[in-house]
């Protein structure tokens, strides 16, 4: 059958979808979609609207691809971000990427969650097909379709077209230019058939290149190598073809050029470029619009960037007198031109000049390096095209020759050690090793020849220095300063006659030789007093050569000997000795020459064995031959030599033995981890005994667990990301450290990070112990007498306990984390309490009708409900495929097996049961109508009834009733009915029937007439006693009459029934006697059967009729229908039969009323719904696990409708885990006594615990310290030390530096200073190399120090903590070179310390929690882009309003090309300076500006500094704690402030052209350096700019600084829903309780929000304030499941919100639970507190509120002396009493003052004050001194910050210390009890009205702050960084 005849035939009425396979569904995504979609806040109009509302697709790609673009990786997607701008995450999504001719590769990405208001950075990577590519022949446009499915639902959707370039297309030049680089193939056979002839050109010209490239080229050479190029080209005489670079144009077709011919320009300047590189040299291509031309680096270098802009910059490179590069315009090579090089060279410099030729240039150098690679051949088989390398397209291409290695060069791989010895020189000329000066207290040796000199000082040991003779004082006027030799030839017997004398002559006059002698001494005891390092040589040979840049002459020593100066034997002149070391080579030259000029001889430096000086001078005059005007002198100098880093240089040269000892240094050396102990150890807070590490000052639990692990000996690296407290951790280090005994280094390179933490251990009272030298010009004297003050505090210490307060705060933890651990803990279902109250409250509104029996609930485990559910969703599926289970056609169709033949048998019974239910009704209708009878509803019974009637009609059985005459029959019938009704009345009085005979005629007679009195009448007395005989109880006289009207009738029945018809006679006996009785009975038995059916079938049923009716039909006319009828329901019957089997229904549910109205509908619906079976049958099939698994109570419930398809799982979750609840809270010993009361005060009483414990920790540690300290007693070596020490103290380390003190004294070193604080450099000049020295040591800012500058200090240590942020700035200095070296790649290090430490593998630890940032936008950007939102910040309550703001300066100009400054944008960042520090309130907030390029920097400092000059804002602007300072993206890091302004400088020229090139953003790491810079601002973020975001056009450069600076500028002008996480960073979470709380809290008209925050932490709900829609009024913090700490979540976190000026409330889950209406309208009264909705206030100001009560005292008018004269002392006293017992507290100025105002006398001096002192301490009073002031007091009632007194009338207290503090906070208290939160301005008002502060002095504002402060550190009050004061 066909598919339409299938539809023909059950196409009666409309039907469903028919399918014809099962359909399974994932339980996940259903369950999933249920819970989680469309569940927002009725209140909020949006969350109403469909998910696809909030959903959105952007998406901006390639404008043009190519295989290019396949290649080089580029991706395909600029920018792919789904934005989320609803209120509710939205979970499991599928991104899909599909183009429909194969330009992309298959790519569908799951999408795990999309939080809410945000939106998220979709990676696909590179999805371009090279297939599609290859075989592509035409530029071709292209649709991108982007699509977003949730549950295979579309939601959002974007098309993009891009167009498709050929095989070997580029896009032209408003492309890409990078990707011109591939294009360049350097293998190409053409390029070497090229090379034979260039070098036949070369030597035709007389030049001769060895090698080829740069190696022994000089800058001539390769610019002669570049002309024989272009001379060989030209001879091909090329056709020019003209091609329009400015579009996508072909840039591959050079393959075959010499054999064609025929070019266009750009791929004449492709094929140069090739050739160039295949000659080893680095081309550069020159681009405009509509010109390219190639030119060549004359020595071994390239560019910074891949392309650049910079044109005046490429000018001065080919400038004569610099000529760095050659150009040459590329048209001169074609026929129809005739030029020379050098004239195409002029041609290019005119079009340069000209401006409109070119605009970029690209450098094919760098772009290798940055991994732009030739593009590999396509080329035809028989299938079509295959991609083929160069050298698979050249089959005579010759193999590569094998280069030789030159002596001299670098002979294998480089060392690691060495490599470090190599990144420490110092390659600037400031270092004399390079740049040597003869005229700067050197000496000038006369010298034969280096040799015999060197062998004369080494045989002898030691040498005089003499003065100059005559012959070489000449010669030193002449200043000969190097090839002295040929001057002093005649000289040379007598110069060999005195060194074999042992007189070493100089050119140096006496008085100049003592003084140069003298001073060298000097410097040289200094440096080996300092740094222990040997600075003195003999300097053997010296190589004269010229700077690149400027043509310089410079001098550079070539051999150094380590020598002494000294005094000459017996006091007189100088001599000159050599030291153990042997000669060596100087490395920084051999460093310098191969990097600036690729001349390695640094294989010299491993060969000098054996080597004479004479022969290592002229292998390098061998080196240098081709160098011109360079040359080798064997002069001879004595001089100091030193450089910047020259002690950290010699410490690894000297000491790498010692340190290689160092597992850490090994690892590094050999490049693995040979660390023996790497097994990382986890530690908890929570689960560590409390005194195990000590925190003196406040940690996280990220903080804490880093300096737990700290103190196992471990070496790791701590990443601390800005703002994330690194200082502070590395100070609880030290801090631990020093406390377990151990020595601490720490190590920086800055000053400002090693004053931070000394800052910090100052403030613990460490700083005693603790060491800071970080210059090497470090003061000895104050290092002494820092050493001795804490000598000399041996014996101060006091004993300090922690071990209770330490027991109190474990017992508080455990009773706060009990509670929330027993509220997650998992339980019998797999769930915990929390996640059963989150499934109750999400499915609250499900139907809540079960009644699950115990049993079955015993019986549950998570599996099974997991299962149950599954299987619900599938039978709920499956209904809802088939029309719904309630009142479905299917219903009681019991099959759960599908197939055709069962569909067609039910299909075919459905229409057989309708017809035969069609045929049924007509004979019923022909029936009722004969027999004239109605029917209401046919019933099963009645059908039957009906059936058995017309049997018994048909049967001929009623023809002896029926044939008699109708009215007879009529009184026959009726008679014998009243007999029978008259019979039964009878017997129930009587035994048996009286016979009266015909006396019931004259009865009937007397009745008639009305008899009553029977008595009276005989006939009717004889009846009465006749019954009474039978009677069967009494005959009642008042009964007679009754009872005689009833056989009256009886007899006149019978009378009737004998007369009338014949039919009596039927039970009428032989003899004549009818019987009435049996025989009658028995007669009328069939035709009573029949009217008793009948009355039980028919409507109003009358026997007469229906009796008249069946008189008329005894002729049997009715016959036909009678059996038709019998018929039709027998087949009906059948019909139902077969249809009840087929469909295997159950019989009990076939309702019992209208049956055949029941079948029709059902029999028509099952017609109608046919192809509905197959998804019927599945759910029946289900339904019917469901029911073996004891679930029959869901099926039924669905199949009676209590439950529908959409609720089943959430009505079946909420009943079981409602019932999972009240079993599992009640037995749980621990939420069952749940308080939140009790929660609250625990929590208080461990903050307070915290700050008391950390402030033990602080005097335990000290105290330890301190008793370590050696005191007169002590014996041992310590002692001796002592005594050494004191010895050197009294010196004042005269004729010693501090490495000869620290070697004096190592063991007490190690108590008296067992923290060091000191910078590389000082580590190497002041420490021994000793490996172990060190317990620990700590790197700060590591990821800006270099390896080979951390390896002194790492190795000086058993164990290192390297920390720093891998994601800041690298060290500078590799931002000043290109330089590496590409032989020793693999020993290169990597950018600093810390990345080699992680390539090792070490553990790791992560600050998390980021504290800087006042507004979470502040740091959002960062947190995202580079962080992987992995930073804890905390939200803002102005979070919905962004602290970041974006100013475009519509104006500006970027003066590209020339000054490089945008004056515009400067100008307007200036007068936004100048504003804020105007302003009162702005200028509170310190200010820091950065600048994207130094240009703009200098010119926003020199235009600020006039303004602020010009409007005298030096004050405000300079001399604060945090000066303005204006720095660029280079030196920024380190340094924040409130508020930091951006000047991005570059943007639009004056054409309107904005140019891709950012300065240092372009560069390699250049996102490091904007992440540093948008990472400084504490409160506000400004950014000055040109453009915006949306003019970057990412599709020209792959830049990772770039792509941020477009992010970040769009983040600043759109907000944070620009800011796209990552999807690999997204991990859906599920809401929880505080998705509830703001339903509820919505439905009283606040706008809530539930987990607000952008990162990890989350506030549960935060309410919007009603007054103002930009801030947030409150934050609900509840206890949802979270892996932070008792103390972060209890304390930490709440303290740092308030701080952030949020009002905080907590809502417990247990609470909301037993009574969710209290706890909202706990945080409603609060809401309405808050907003003033309440309308009470002042409650708490009122009930802490209480009179001033003032002495009453007996005014006296005295004078001073009634006071002094002692006389009255006792009245005096006694007035003082009785101020303090009515007053106190009271200050003591307020109490004297009081007394003496009583007593009269106002004005007095020190004596009556030092007499009322006297007085007052023989009081007798209690006192406390607070704030510097004594208050006095009788009783200790008063003191508990809990009342404070108001004054009537005039006022008493006028000073600011009349007020007591303790009245003071109590005041404050009550006010921020009504108030919530107050800043210090509102706070000094309440204080100044309710006091009656007439005038507000200064003075009192600060007063009133002390006390503030003072309540913080009492806990009663927090402080916000905005000073908004709130209640702890």
């Amino acid at each position: 059958m066909s598919t339409a005849d299938e539809n023909n035939l059950f196409s009666s009425k409309a039907r469903g979808i028919f399918r014809k396979g099962l359909i399974f569904f994932s339980i996940k995504s259903i369950i999933e979609e249920k819970i989680y979609a469309g569940c927002g806040i009725d209140d909020m109009a949006q969350k109403n609207k469909k998910t696809e509302e909030f959903i959105s697709l952007t998406a901006e790609a390639l404008k043009v691809v190519s295989y290019a673009d396949y290649f080089t990786q580029t991706p395909l997607f600029t920018s792919l971000q789904i934005k989320n701008a609803g209120s509710d995450a939205v979970t499991d999504l599928t991104l899909a990427v599909s183009n429909e001719n194969g330009l992309l590769t298959a790519c569908v990405k799951p999408i795990a969650e999309v939080p809410f208001e945000s939106s998220v950075e979709v990676d696909v990577g590179n999805i371009l097909s090279p297939l599609y590519f290859v075989g592509l022949e035409e530029v071709r446009d292209e649709r991108i379709y982007i699509e977003l499915k949730k549950d295979k639902q579309t939601i959002a959707s974007e098309t993009l077209t891009v167009t498709a370039l050929p095989f070997d297309y580029w896009q032209g030049a408003s492309g890409n230019a990078e990707l011109l680089a591939s294009f360049v193939r350097p293998k190409l056979a053409d390029c070497a058939r090229l090379q034979t002839e260039i070098g036949a050109q070369l030597k035709k010209w007389g030049v001769t290149v060895e090698g080829g490239g740069y190696e022994g080229s000089d800058k001539n050479t390769v610019r002669q190598t570049a002309a024989a190029l272009y001379a060989c080209i030209r001879r091909y005489a090329f056709q020019r073809e003209e091609s329009d670079i400015s579009s996508p144009v072909e840039a591959g077709g050079g393959v075959k050029l010499l054999s064609e011919r025929r070019a266009t320009p750009l791929e004449m300047a492709l094929f140069v470029g090739a050739c160039l590189e295949n000659l080893g040299l680095h081309p550069v291509l020159i681009l405009g619009e509509k010109e390219i031309t190639c030119g060549v680096w004359l020595y071994d270098n390239c560019f910074m960037d891949t392309v650049s802009d910079d044109l005046q910059r490429l000018g001065k490179y080919i400038a004569d007198g610099i000529n760095n590069l050659s150009c040459f315009d590329v048209n001169d090579l074609f026929s129809d031109k005739n030029v020379a090089y050098s004239t195409s060279e002029a041609h290019f410099v005119q079009k340069l000049d000209a401006g409109n030729y070119y605009d970029k240039y690209v450098d094919i150098r760098r772009c290798r390096i940055a991994h732009l690679l030739p593009l590999p051949l396509r080329a035809r088989n028989l299938k079509g095209y295959e991609i083929l390398s160069e050298e698979d397209m050249s089959p005579d291409a010759a193999p590569k020759m094998l280069t030789s290695v030159k002596k001299l060069s670098l002979d294998g791989k480089q060392t690691k050690d060495k490599q470090w010895e190599r990144r420490l020189l110092d390659l600037s000329l400031k270092n004399t090793l390079l740049n040597f000066s003869p005229e700067k207290l050197v000496l000038h040796v006369l010298s034969a020849d280096p040799d015999s000199t060197l062998k004369a000082l080494t045989e002898k040991g030691e040498m005089t220095l003499a003065r100059a003779t005559q012959p070489a004082s000449e010669i030193a006027k002449r200043k000969v300063f190097f090839g002295a030799a040929s001057e002093t030839k005649n000289m040379r017997e007598l110069i060999a006659l005195e060194i074999s004398g042992g007189i070493m002559r100089t050119f140096s006059e006496e008085v100049v030789l003592q003084e140069t002698v003298n001073r060298l001494i000097k410097r040289s005891k200094e440096a080996d007093e300092e740094s222990g390092t040997k600075i003195l040589y003999l300097a053997l040979g010296f190589l004269r050569w010229y700077s690149r840049e400027d043509g310089k002459e410079n001098y550079a020593p070539l051999v150094l000997q380590p020598v002494v100066l000294k005094k000459g034997k017996g006091g007189v002149g100088f001599a000159i000795a050599p030291t153990d070391e042997d000669f060596s080579i100087n490395s920084t030259l051999l460093e310098f020459l191969k990097q600036e000029f690729n001349i390695d001889i640094r294989g010299l430096d491993g060969a000098l064995q054996g080597l004479k000086i004479s022969e290592i001078l002229a292998m390098v005059r061998m080196e240098i031959v081709n160098m011109k005007d360079w040359e080798v002198f064997d002069d001879v100098y004595v001089a100091a030599f030193s450089f910047a880093r020259y002690q950290m240089w010699q410490d690894l040269r000297r000491n790498m033995d010692e340190f290689s000892k160092n597992e850490l240094i090994s690892s590094l050396l050999n490049n693995r981890c040979e660390i023996k102990d790497t097994k990382d150890v986890e530690f908890k807070e929570d689960e560590c005994p409390v005194t195990q590490t000590l925190m003196p000052l406040w940690a996280d639990s990220s903080q804490w667990e880093a300096v737990a692990l700290s103190q196992t000996g471990k070496t790791f690296v701590l990443h601390g990301p800005p703002g994330t407290g690194k200082s502070q951790t590395i100070t609880n280090m030290i801090a631990n450290a020093l406390n377990d005994g151990k020595r601490v280094l720490f190590v920086a390179e800055k000053q400002a990070a090693l004053s931070v933490v000394k800052k910090r251990l100052d403030a613990l009272g460490l700083g005693d112990f603790c060491l800071e030298l970080h210059s090497n010009k470090t003061n000895k004297a104050e290092v002494l007498q820092k050493l001795n003050t804490t000598l000399s505090l041996a014996g101060t210490q006091e004993s300090v306990s922690l071990s209770e307060k330490a027991a109190s705060i474990t017992q508080l933890k455990t009773d706060l984390s009990e509670p929330l651990s027993a509220l997650h803990k998992k339980r019998r279902l797999g769930v915990s309490v929390y996640e059963a109250l989150l499934i109750c409250l999400r499915n609250k509104n499900a139907p809540d009708i079960m009644n699950i029996e115990s049993t079955f609930y015993d019986s549950l485990t998570k599996e099974k409900i997991e299962t149950y559910e599954n299987m619900m969703v599938q039978a709920a599926a499956a209904a809802k495929e088939c029309g719904g289970v309630y009142n479905s056609p299917f219903a009681n169709v019991n099959l759960t097996e599908y197939s055709r033949d069962k569909r067609d048998a039910i299909y075919c019974s459905s229409e057989v049961v309708i017809a035969e239910i069609k045929h049924l009704k007509n004979y019923v209708a022909l029936f009722l109508e004969l027999y004239r009878q109605r029917i209401s509803t046919l019933t099963r019974k009645k059908l039957d009834t009906l059936a058995a009637v017309a049997k018994l009609l048909d049967g001929g059985t009623f023809n002896k009733y029926f044939k008699e005459n109708e009215d007879e029959f009529y009184a026959f019938f009726n008679a014998n009915k009243r007999l029978d009704a008259c019979l039964e009345y009878y017997f129930k009085h009587f035994k048996k029937l009286v016979d009266i005979g015909k006396d019931y005629k004259e009865l009937s007679a007397w009745l008639d007439k009305g008899g009553v009195d029977y008595s009276r009448d005989k006939t009717a007395s004889s009846v009465v006693k006749k019954l009474s005989k039978v009677s069967l109880a009494p005959l009642r006289e008042e009964d007679a009459v009754k009872h005689l009207e009833n056989i009256s009738e009886i007899y006149e029945a019978m009378d009737r029934i004998r007369s009338n018809t014949k039919l009596s006679q039927n039970f009428t006996s032989a003899f004549g006697r009818v019987d009435f009785f049996d025989g009658r009975k028995n007669f009328l038995s069939d035709l009573y059967t029949l009217h008793d059916l009948c009355a039980t079938l028919f409507m109003d049923y009358n026997p007469d009729s229906f009796n008249s009716m069946c008189v008329r039909a005894a002729n049997d006319y009715t016959k036909p229908v009678l059996k038709g009828l019998l018929r039709s329901v027998d087949s009906f019957r059948a019909a139902e039969e077969s249809f009840l089997s087929i469909t295997n229904a159950d019989r009990r549910q076939i309702p019992e009323e209208d049956v055949l109205e029941f079948y029709t509908a059902k029999a028509g619906a099952l017609i109608d719904n046919i192809d509905m079976l197959a998804n019927w049958c599945m759910y029946r099939a289900t339904a019917q696990k469901l029911d073996e698994a004891g679930l029959t109570f869901m099926t039924d419930a669905l199949e009676n409708g209590s439950v529908t398809g959409e609720n089943i799982v959430d009505s079946f979750e909420k009943n079981i885990y409602k019932n999972f609840l009240q079993t599992n809270i009640p037995l749980d010993p621990v939420l069952s006594r749940f308080s939140a009361a009790l929660q609250e005060e625990e929590t208080e009483s461990l903050r307070l615990a915290l700050d008391e414990f950390a402030k033990l920790s602080r005097e335990s540690i000290r105290a330890k310290l301190i008793s370590r300290l050696p005191t007169p007693s002590t014996e041992g070596s310590l002692s001796l030390e002592l005594v050494n020490f004191q010895r050197l103290y009294k010196s004042n380390l005269r004729g010693t530096g501090l490495r000869k003190l620290f070697e004096e004294i190592p063991e007490l070193s190690k108590v008296v200073a067992p923290c060091l604080l000191m910078s590389p450099i000082t580590v190497s000049q002041y420490l021994q190399p000793e490996n172990g020295m060190f317990d620990m040591v700590i790197f700060d800012e590591a990821s800006q120090m270099p390896t080979s500058e951390a390896i002194g200090s790492l190795a000086r240590a058993k164990c290192a903590v390297v920390v720093g942020d891998p994601k800041q700035l690298p060290p500078t200095a590799f931002f000043n070179t290109n330089y590496v070296d590409e032989e020793n790649l693999e020993n290169e290090d990597m950018e600093s310390v810390l990345d080699d430490c992680l390539a090792l593998g070490i553990p790791q630890r992560h600050l998390t929690w980021h504290y800087r940032s006042k507004h979470e936008s502040l740091i959002a950007f960062s947190n995202i882009m580079y962080y992987g939102n992995k930073l804890c910040t905390f939200p803002s309550p102005d979070a919905p309003d962004s602290k970041v703001k974006f100013i475009r300066v519509e104006d500006g100009v970027y003066d590209r090309g020339f000054t490089k400054r945008n004056k515009p944008e400067g100008d307007a960042l200036v007068a936004e300076v100048v504003r804020r520090l105007q302003d009162p309130a702005a200028k509170k907030s310190s200010i820091g500006i950065v600048t994207f390029s130094n240009v703009q920097k200098d010119y926003i400092e020199r235009k600020l500094t006039a303004a602020i000059a010009e409007k005298r804002l030096e004050d405000v602007a300079y001399d604060r704690e945090e000066p303005i300072f204006v720095k660029n993206l280079e030196n920024v890091q380190g340094d924040e402030r409130d508020v930091i302004l951006f000047s991005v400088c570059y943007g639009p020229d004056r054409s309107g052209r904005i140019s891709l090139n950012f300065g240092p953003l372009n560069q390699a790491g250049g996102w490091r350096r904007l992440n540093v810079a948008v990472s400084r601002a504490r409160e506000e973020m400004v950014i000055f700019s040109s453009m915006t975001g949306a003019m970057i056009d990412l599709s020209k450069t792959g830049s990772k600084g770039v792509a941020g600076l477009k992010a970040f500028l769009e983040f600043a002008e759109k907000g944070r829903t620009t800011l796209a996480i990552p999807s690999g960073n997204l991990v859906a979470k599920k809401p929880g309780i505080g998705k509830y709380i703001a339903e509820e809290l919505s439905s009283y008209g606040y706008d809530c929000r539930y987990d607000v925050g952008v990162s990890d932490f989350k506030i549960d709900v935060a309410v919007t304030d009603p007054r103002n829609k930009h801030k947030f009024i409150l934050a609900v913090m509840c206890d949802g499941p979270n892996t932070f700490s008792v103390k972060d979540r209890n304390v930490l976190q709440i303290q740092t919100l308030k701080r952030n000026n949020w009002n905080v409330v907590r809502v417990y889950s247990i609470n909301y639970y037993n009574n969710p209406k209290r706890e909202i309208k706990k945080i409603k009264d609060l809401l309405d507190k808050l907003t003033g909705a309440d309308k009470r206030g002042g409650t708490g100001l009122n009930r802490s509120k209480k009179p001033y009560k003032a002495a009453a005292l007996e005014q006296r008018f005295e004078n001073a002396t009634f006071i002094t004269s002692g006389d009255n002392d006792s009245e005096i006293i006694s007035r003082l009493k009785a101020i303090v017992t009515a007053e106190e507290p009271i200050s003591y100025d307020f109490l004297v003052r009081r007394c003496l105002t009583s007593l009269g006398v106002v004005k007095y001096g020190a004596k009556v004050d030092s007499r009322m002192q006297a007085l007052v301490a023989l009081c007798g009073f209690r006192y406390e001194k607070i704030l510097g002031t004594a208050y006095y007091r009788k009783t200790d009632k008063n003191i508990g910050f809990d009342r404070y007194r108001v004054e009537t009338g005039e006022t008493l207290r006028k000073s600011e210390t009349d007020f007591t503090p303790y009245e003071i906070i109590a005041l404050i208290r009550a006010a921020l009890e009504d108030k919530v939160a107050l800043y210090m301005d509102e706070i000094m008002v309440i204080v100044c009205n309710l006091l009656r502060v007439s005038k507000t002095t200064d003075k009192f504002a600060v007063y009133v702050n002390d006390c503030v402060t003072l309540g913080e550190e009492k806990g009663l009050f927090v402080r916000s960084v905005s000073d908004r004061i709130s209640l702890a």
